[in-house]
């Protein structure tokens, strides 16, 4: 994005750099950086990168981006360290809104946050080092784990594309729990995470799949709920929310099985459907010929 001379400071101050336009980027999109310049790129070169790599240009799209403010800078254009403090300032204004009740509001800078702080697989397992992977996870996660607990709130609202509507908010936010323990099965990267923070993302997955189930959505699974809740209590044995709602998903399992005996039961007492061509026992309809 193009800026004016006098905002030079400023974006400096949040430690992004004054890129040229166009801007000469490798297959994944980022600048080409040399002798910590970045350098411009002639027409014909960037098409013949964009020929070389669509697929990579085309994964790069994020639909995050329309959250940004005319001016805003994308991620792409920002040097690591400064993606990862956008993502901590962001997390700390969403913060904010959610002890003010604000879940709507939250989610949004939640969600933005993601976008700055968030690397793909093949960045954060191949081109970032330990201490740059452990910087990630000490912002990522948290920002995955609030915004998926943001969706589950009855009050929420989808303020802002590209946040989920109120129907697909569970689905999202399951996606952000799993994020996050894909990390703990990360084989990879030797990341040093915490487990407090496993024991958050399945309990905050069941919570998703039981308001799904409740809201008799396909994604609800109280089996599955079940392993996550049991999961997170080894690690938290005395974990009082673990624990109660463990207790309200065995009171629903119950619940759902009186209700499917009394449905069963009831069809068995109206006795078993007729079958179309099957032949029928009784005298009276069976043919006079029969009968005599």
């Amino acid at each position: 994005p193009k800026m004016a001379a006098g905002d030079a400071d400023t974006h400096a101050s949040k430690g992004m750099s004054t890129l040229p336009d166009p801007i000469e980027r490798d297959a994944m999109n980022r600048p080409l950086i040399v002798d910590g310049c970045c350098r411009g790129t002639p027409r014909d070169k960037q098409m013949q990168m964009d020929l070389l790599y669509p697929e990579e240009k085309a994964a790069m799209k994020d639909a995050a981006e329309a959250l940004l403010e005319p001016g805003e800078w994308k991620k792409s254009d920002m040097f690591f360290e400064y993606r990862v403090k956008e993502g901590e300032e962001l997390k700390t204004k969403g913060n904010e809104r959610f002890k003010k009740g604000e879940f709507s509001e939250a989610a949004v800078w939640y969600r933005k946050g993601i976008y700055y702080a968030g690397f793909d697989e093949s960045q954060f397992n191949f081109e970032l080092q330990d201490t740059h992977r452990e910087q990630v996870c000490k912002v990522i996660i948290p920002l995955r784990l609030n915004y998926a607990l943001c969706l589950l709130k009855e009050s929420y609202q989808p303020l802002r594309s590209p946040l989920p509507s109120h129907d697909d908010r569970f689905r999202e936010s399951l996606e952000s729990c799993n994020e996050v323990l894909a990390m703990f099965k990360n084989k990879e990267a030797e990341l040093k995470l915490q487990e407090a923070d496993r024991v958050k993302a399945l309990y905050r997955r069941a919570l998703c799949r039981l308001a799904a189930h409740q809201h008799k959505l396909v994604m609800g699974d109280l089996d599955k709920a079940k392993e996550d809740l049991t999961e997170a209590l080894k690690v938290e044995p005395n974990n009082k929310d673990i624990r109660r709602e463990l207790t309200n998903l065995k009171a629903k399992e119950k619940e759902d099985l009186q209700r499917q005996r009394k449905i069963w039961s009831g069809k068995l007492e109206g006795g078993l459907p007729k079958i179309d061509g099957a032949a029928d026992s009784s005298d009276d309809d069976a043919p006079a010929a029969a009968r005599s």
